[in-house]
């Protein structure tokens, strides 16, 4: 993808953040279905003694820190939640073990720079929500690079991959978006296969971009994983009513490749 038309998308999507964060926030309070599994799969790395480092790339208003804080009470959490929208994550102090950081993580890449650089590595690196608004393959690329290597070694990343056009309602307001963003002028044909827009709500304005991911493309990207040293360990469907919309993607990184 053209790397202006990569920096147009996620400036709408940041400005659609920014002054929609309180009513997406509100829509966003339970923990997602798969979560569960993605936790089950932490609880392998801690011992009694031991504290869980975690790295939550997009971590919205700290919901995942809440359930995991919750789901495993008695392990010690040192969490680095990450967003670009600090509105969203403005109570972390409620949360324990749980620090912040503000970084637009897209912008810096596009710009050939490590977003997360200084932080060291972590045993749990997750990514929610997020990717299906990271613009073109290599940015997509770029983004699973900087995760692998921000985890350490025998360290699981978790992924959610958004099916959204699997999902009939979801799917016609894409196509109802599309036609208004057509409409005004936007080069929709410049997309690349599987990008679309959606609108908030019961609204066709705002809209979101937002790429659906399809079990060829979550091939890919495991393979690509699988490059940088983070084998697949599991891959499920859950969230939603269908119990579908999502698809996780839980690799971890071989003891090997940190040698």
């Amino acid at each position: 993808m053209d790397a202006q038309l990569a920096r147009e998308l996620i400036a709408c999507n940041n400005e659609f953040y920014r002054r929609h964060a309180a009513s997406f926030s509100a829509t966003r309070q339970a923990p997602w279905q798969g979560w569960a599994r993605v936790v089950e799969a932490a609880r392998a790395l801690t011992e009694p003694s031991r504290t869980l480092h975690v790295l939550d790339v997009a971590c919205g208003n700290l919901r995942f820190e809440r359930f995991l804080a919750e789901r495993i009470p008695t392990v010690e959490l040192s969490c680095l939640a990450v967003d670009s929208t600090p509105e969203l994550s403005c109570d972390a102090s409620a949360i324990r073990g749980v620090r912040t950081r503000t970084v637009d993580v897209l912008e810096v890449l596009l710009d050939g720079r490590d977003p997360l650089d200084a932080t060291g590595t972590f045993d749990l690196t997750v990514c929610f929500g997020f990717l299906h608004h990271v613009p073109g393959g290599n940015l997509r690329h770029a983004l699973l690079n900087t995760l692998a290597r921000h985890t350490c070694a025998g360290g699981i990343i978790a992924l959610s991959l958004w099916q959204f056009m699997d999902d009939p309602r979801l799917a016609r307001k894409a196509e109802t978006a599309e036609e208004a963003m057509r409409e005004q002028g936007f080069p929709v044909d410049a997309l690349d296969a599987d990008d679309h827009f959606l609108g908030w709500q019961d609204s066709i304005q705002p809209v979101r971009y937002c790429h659906h991911f399809s079990e060829a493309e979550v091939d890919e990207l495991s393979a690509h994983l699988s490059q940088r040293g983070a084998r697949e360990i599991d891959r499920f469907s859950a969230d939603g009513r269908s119990g579908t919309l999502n698809r996780y993607l839980i690799c971890q990184i071989e003891k090997s490749s940190r040698l």
